[in-house]
């Protein structure tokens, strides 16, 4: 199939790590099964100043498809994870309005408006992504060289938050030329297509809807994408059985649409029996895991508390932690390692004692599978959803007591033979289920009717 792929997380610099690793996967699952995929990646001016440069250069022919296709590459590796670790919240406030007015005053965006309001057709630039003339391809962008082709629309994912928040009309793509238009989270956009194309919109969660920490515009800003995205969609796609639940008690009205689970997945490598020695600050002691992002229901301050209690125990902190990296007085047992590489977090995770998810909502769950992938146990809060992706290869703890969490770090320290063995036992089963090579199936397999649903209700 010819499959369009509408991605904020892999078509724009600023990716969104666990909507990042979903689509990641999915998208070398599609490859492998021989679909020809194409990325919707957004063109700002930063994108053209990278373009214009290597124009003005004259190391190419003035008609090189290089010169766009090293600015696009340029300019989707240019996200800096860790910086807003750097920065104070005043900073963070102030680049990131002035980073909304120059995005509002560009060319791309007026172009994009002129495109949604129909005073200008709409006009399809395709490049192929042939990448011979690349020296080497980052670890983190290896991805990329999956897509046969790359859509540019500027301004596109940009425009969309604005269009959102001012009531304009969503951004318009043509894709009569694709089977499948695959939108990997809620997004805005008006899809022209041909008769027999559907478009798949995948539902991490309702989490902006119903997380009472979130802002008020955070919450319009998604409802605004949810509503347009679900008139658009011919079927949905979970990434839970708990999320798809929670859907369908939430927003009743849209059950006629034809729904399914796709999990997300992760590699299984070959298994180690032995894992190498984690390097810490303090070398002999045992060592957990936490992976983290800066909102209230990830629960970190509650685990840095239990470690507290536990200085006997190391823990590293994955993510950007927002204040809780800044506290006073941080235990010494407790270590703030940022964003990582990919290869990096994997170590970190093989390495570990135990991964924690002391979440006290989620859509998923992926570090609890990159644990099981690793043969790592795992430690996580006893909510409905961890309790689906885990099922009896977790300790369950109450994310809201910290002598809970503590007493589970106790109890995977004693046992972490028994862990071990319980995850390598059930290995086959975890692969099947949350390896790649069957996500791509999952996808595009015949959905859950309305009839379906009412008969496992």
């Amino acid at each position: 199939m010819k499959i369009l792929v509408v991605s904020e997380a892999l078509g724009e610099p600023n990716h969104k790590r666990g909507i990042f690793h979903f689509t990641r996967e999915l998208i070398r699952s599609l490859a492998a099964d021989g679909h020809d995929l194409t990325l919707l990646v957004e063109t700002t001016r930063r994108y053209r100043q990278l373009r214009t440069r290597q124009r003005r250069a004259q190391l190419f022919p003035a008609d090189s498809r290089l010169i766009e296709l090293l600015a696009l590459y340029r300019f989707l590796d240019e996200a800096d994870m860790n910086e807003p670790v750097t920065r104070s919240a005043v900073r963070r406030t102030i680049d990131w309005v002035k980073h909304r007015i120059r995005a509002c005053t560009s060319w791309e965006f007026g172009a994009c408006l002129l495109r949604a309001i129909g005073l200008l057709p709409l006009r399809a630039k395709l490049i192929e992504n042939k990448t011979a003339g690349l020296e080497y391809i980052p670890t983190d962008l290896r991805h990329l060289e999956l897509f046969r082709d790359f859509l540019l629309e500027p301004g596109f994912y940009s425009y969309q938050d604005a269009s959102a928040l001012t009531l304009l009309p969503p951004p318009q793509i043509d894709t009569r030329d694709y089977d499948v238009i695959l939108v990997d989270t809620p997004t805005r956009v008006a899809i022209k297509r041909g008769p027999n194309a559907k478009v798949i919109c995948v539902v991490h969660d309702l989490l902006p809807l119903t997380d009472l920490k979130l802002s008020d515009v955070a919450t319009r800003l998604f409802l605004s994408r949810l509503m347009t995205s679900l008139h658009q969609a011919d079927e949905l796609a979970f990434v839970s059985n708990y999320s798809m639940n929670r859907f369908r008690d939430l927003l009743p009205q849209f059950f006629y649409l034809p729904a399914r689970v796709v999990y997300p997945r992760t590699r299984f490598e070959p298994f180690r029996l032995a894992p190498v020695p984690v390097s810490t600050a303090r070398p002999g002691q045992p060592t957990f895991v936490v992976i983290v992002s800066a909102e209230p229901r990830k629960n970190l301050n509650a685990v840095v508390r239990a470690f507290r209690k536990m200085p006997h125990a190391d823990l590293v902190v994955i993510g950007y932690a927002g204040g809780t990296s800044l506290m006073r007085n941080p235990p010494p047992n407790v270590r703030f390692a940022g964003y990582v590489e990919e290869h990096e977090k994997a170590a970190l995770i093989s390495d570990a004692h135990g991964l924690i998810m002391p979440s006290l909502a989620e859509g998923f769950g992926v570090p609890i599978i990159e644990a099981l992938a690793a043969n790592t146990p795992v430690l996580c809060s006893d909510i409905p959803v961890f309790r689906e992706v885990a099922g009896e290869l977790a300790d369950y703890f109450d994310p809201f007591s910290t002598e809970s969490i503590c007493a589970s770090v106790t109890r995977v320290l004693s046992g972490q033979d028994e862990w071990r063995r319980k995850i390598r036992e059930r290995r086959g089963e975890l692969v099947e289920r949350f390896g790649p090579q069957t996500q791509a199936r999952d996808l595009l397999a015949p959905p859950r009717t309305v009839e379906y649903l009412v008969a496992a209700q």
